[in-house]
Order: C-alpha cells, then sequence, then structure tokens
C-alpha cells in the first residue's frame, strides 16, 4: 500500500505539533494542588422584623422628571445603629445608583436615611437592595 507524500507530511506534521503540545504542558512545573474549603455560620440580624423602605424624590426642572435623592428606612431596630449599611437602587437587573454609610445613626423614630451620590431617575425604579453588616 502506498501512502501519497502530502498525506504523510501532514500526519507527521500532526503528530510532531501534538507531541511538542504534550511536551510543553508537561514542562509548566511549578503547578500543586490547592486546598479547598468551605464553613458556615449563623449570622445574628440587627432587625428581624423588617424594614419599611421609602424615596426621598425632587422634581428636576432640566430633566423634567422627578429623581429619587435618597433612600429612607423606617421600622429599623435600634439594634443596627454603627453599622455600616449600602444601598443600591435598581431596574431589574441593571444598578442606576447606590449610597453606603460607615456607620448608620438610627434614629429614636426607628429611622434612617442614607444620601444617593448621584440623583436617580424615580419612574426607572422597579427595586432596591440594602445591606446591614458589621
Amino acid at each position: 500500500m502506498h501512502i501519497p507524500r502530502k498525506i504523510a507530511l501532514a500526519v507527521l506534521a500532526s503528530v510532531s505539533v501534538a507531541g511538542m503540545a504534550g511536551a510543553s504542558a508537561a514542562t509548566l512545573g511549578g503547578l500543586t494542588s490547592g486546598a479547598v474549603g468551605s464553613d458556615d455560620a449563623t449570622v445574628a440580624s440587627c432587625d428581624t422584623d423588617g424594614i419599611a423602605v421609602s424615596y426621598t424624590t425632587s422634581y428636576s426642572a432640566t430633566a423634567q422628571k422627578y429623581q429619587v435623592t435618597a433612600v429612607n428606612f423606617g421600622g429599623v431596630n435600634s439594634n443596627c445603629s454603627g453599622k455600616a449599611a449600602a444601598v443600591s437602587l435598581r431596574n431589574g437587573t441593571t444598578l442606576l445608583g447606590s449610597a453606603t454609610s460607615a456607620a448608620i445613626t438610627v434614629s429614636g423614630t426607628n429611622t434612617f436615611s442614607l444620601t444617593l451620590s448621584a440623583a436617580v431617575d424615580a419612574g426607572s425604579v422597579s427595586g432596591s437592595s440594602l445591606i446591614i453588616s458589621g
């Protein structure tokens, strides 16, 4: 059986390239298996009965629409005072704006507010997410 020269060269080239790739991978060295682990813990919440959300809005004559400038929280347990907080306003999964505080002060009326870094179109807000940590 006679194998055409072009086919024989193509097969030889393929085997050579595969061999070089294998040799290169074998010489990477320094790769070791890493340790992977997990753990869990119960985290106590500073407020367990829910927090009400409302918005401070103002009319922008320039934009000709109402805009959210701050997010207000009510019914907040005083145990949350002094903790860090962050809020995000969104439209579906799109982030519209956010605000943070390194240490919130829960007032005597069980409220606190976070002022947004930039006003957000009130008509675009479909949800908010709040995290209190620390």
